[in-house]
């Protein structure tokens, strides 16, 4: 399949006889992949990125466009160094300036652009002939596009790193960590359920009582009332009798009965982990409800924190609506950040030393249980253990699932996961590629895969981009792909799979390497190790052309209407 030369729509191959259309004389339609039902999450468009080096400069990306649905996960497949990697720093802003810059196109994240004002951060002036670039940047501007920035990350665009144990502190522990950016992105909801919870109502169920603690009453049936006593009482006899399944159904009680479901979670491990008698264990179950009971002062600490929050919130509205309407509004603005620092200075008490610790504590310790719960949701054994510990206690699989649960902590709209298998086992990568399918239809984040790993790609995507030295060289959807590859480049990259089917066939391969993007290629990028190359190929960039449902191609050798972004 990817050995024979490529086909045009009507299933002609292409000849010298047949000469390439001009780019001015192609038909322009609407690209049939976008059906308008599907909400567009990211739309990228026309995204230029570049670094200036004392050698010159490299266009890393030259051009790339592409769109991302709700719900769906998107391949992005291509060589080291194509610029994969550099795509997604890109939409999140996290290219390093100095040397990177982006220089045009737009990032649409709900209809709000990141790139906004992109074009008044910076000037540029060329030193003679030398190939280098003078660049005077307005700081004040690049200071407010990433404060804007702050209302899309986490919460709107989320990030798997390539290499998770160097995205993490190695000196703060896993809990620290994966709370920081719950905190930071869900922490309103984390205090008000710590201000609902009927204390009161809990400390009369559960008071610690003497004597030996017998055998459980009954489970409650399914739809009926259980009190929160009765409960404790299920959930110890099962955690001493190393009923693990018994123990989570009476867990799962306790946090509803409690109206907080960390308690729960807090509650079973207690259990499991506490003495030897069940007596010992019901009064150690007990004794942690005692953190439900808040002092007025730390009552007071989150209502404060309460109302930060929601000015937070506003603030980052404030930010989105900037970049929906791309017009400043510098006095709301403002007006939001000043009465944030008002806030804080009228209780500034709370941050005094003696007093900090007191009034976090109830947040703090929330947070830990809920970052276990995360934990668990990532299929981690002994959570409440990890969480405890520090990144280099663990595996690569484990750090692996322990940054997915810290990036789907904040249950983002998009999720971009940078090569997440890369450097595991087989074992390890079928469990987190079959977790990331389940979060994905449980929580309804649209997916960005960024692999070089054609095999990840058929395992878990539902369209695919080849990219190719900096820019976007085909896109379809992935069965079709696989079946009917039409770019000489995806075929090369197919050709190179071994095949079960064909065990004794000779491995291809793609000829030469990606070129030096400091002076790529003219005309179409690949044309230097494309045996298909044209007199054509070599004096103007091939545009992109529809071929099939959802599957739009960048080569001469097709003559399809010509795709609409």
């Amino acid at each position: 399949m990817a050995t024979a030369a490529p086909r045009t729509a009507t299933s002609l191959p292409p000849t010298e006889e047949s000469p390439a259309l001009e780019v001015g004389a192609l038909e322009t339609v609407a690209d049939p992949s976008r059906p308008d039902a599907d909400p567009i999450v990211l739309n990228v468009r026309d995204l230029k990125t570049y670094f200036y080096t004392y050698d010159g400069v490299v266009k890393a990306l030259d051009g790339v466009t592409f769109k991302l649905k709700k719900g769906e996960t998107l391949g992005l497949v291509g060589e080291t160094g194509c610029g994969k990697s550099v795509t997604s720093f890109s939409i999140t802003r996290l290219i390093p300036d100095p040397p990177g810059r982006i220089m045009s196109g737009s990032v649409l994240f709900r209809g709000a652009d990141v790139l906004w004002d992109l074009d008044r951060e910076a000037s540029f002036k060329p030193i003679g002939d030398t190939g280098r670039v003078k660049i005077k940047r307005s700081f004040r501007r690049i200071r407010a596009a990433t404060e804007r920035m702050a209302a899309i990350r986490g919460g709107g665009i989320s990030m798997i790193f390539q290499e998770p144990s160097q995205a993490m502190n190695p000196i703060f522990s896993i809990s620290d960590q994966v709370s920081e950016a719950l905190l930071l992105h869900r922490g309103r909801e984390v205090v008000q359920r710590l201000l609902d919870a009927d204390a009161a109502k809990v400390a009369a169920q559960v008071a610690p009582r003497g004597g030996t603690a017998g055998p459980p009453e009954a489970p409650a049936a399914e739809g009926s009332e259980t009190s929160l006593d009765a409960a404790l009482d299920r959930l110890v006899w099962a955690a001493r009798s190393a009923d693990r399944a018994a123990a989570l159904a009476a867990a799962a009680d306790i946090g509803r009965i409690a109206g907080l479901t960390s308690i729960g979670t807090e509650s079973y491990y207690t259990a499991r982990d506490a003495g030897a008698t069940l007596s010992d264990s019901g009064e150690e179950v007990r004794r942690r409800f005692a953190r439900l009971k808040l002092s007025a002062f730390q009552r007071s600490y989150l209502r404060r924190e309460l109302k930060r929050m929601e000015l937070v919130e506003k603030l980052n509205g404030v930010y989105l609506e900037e970049m929906r309407t791309r017009a400043p509004r510098g006095r709301e603005r403002r007006a939001v950040s000043r009465k944030i620092r008002a806030l804080r200075y009228r209780t500034f008490y709370f941050g005094l030393w003696g007093i900090r610790g007191h009034v976090k504590k109830p947040v703090t310790t929330e947070a830990f249980w809920e970052t276990v719960q995360l934990l668990e949701g990532v299929a981690i054994a002994n959570p409440a253990r990890v969480a405890r510990g520090y990144p280099h206690e663990l595996s690569g699989g484990m750090i692996q699932r322990v940054m997915i649960a810290m990036a789907l902590s904040a249950d983002p709209d998009v999720l971009i996961a940078d090569e997440p298998t890369t450097a595991l086992d087989v074992t390890i990568q079928a469990q987190i590629l079959e977790m990331m399918r389940e979060l994905k239809h449980r929580v309804g984040t649209a997916i960005l895969l960024i692999t070089h790993d054609l095999a990840v790609i058929a395992e878990v995507a539902d369209r695919v981009c080849v990219m190719y030295a900096g820019v976007i060289v085909e896109t379809a959807p992935v069965q079709e792909l696989f079946r009917r590859p039409l770019h000489p480049y995806s075929q090369g990259l197919l050709a190179s799979i071994p095949r079960v089917d064909e065990p004794t066939k000779r491995l291809a391969s793609i000829p030469g390497a990606v070129p030096n993007l400091i002076t790529p290629p003219t005309g179409c990028r690949f044309h230097p190790r494309c045996p298909y190359a044209m007199p054509i190929c070599k004096e103007k960039r091939p545009p992109t052309t529809v071929e099939g449902e959802g599957h739009t191609v960048a080569c001469y050798l097709y003559k399809g209407p010509v795709a609409v972004n």
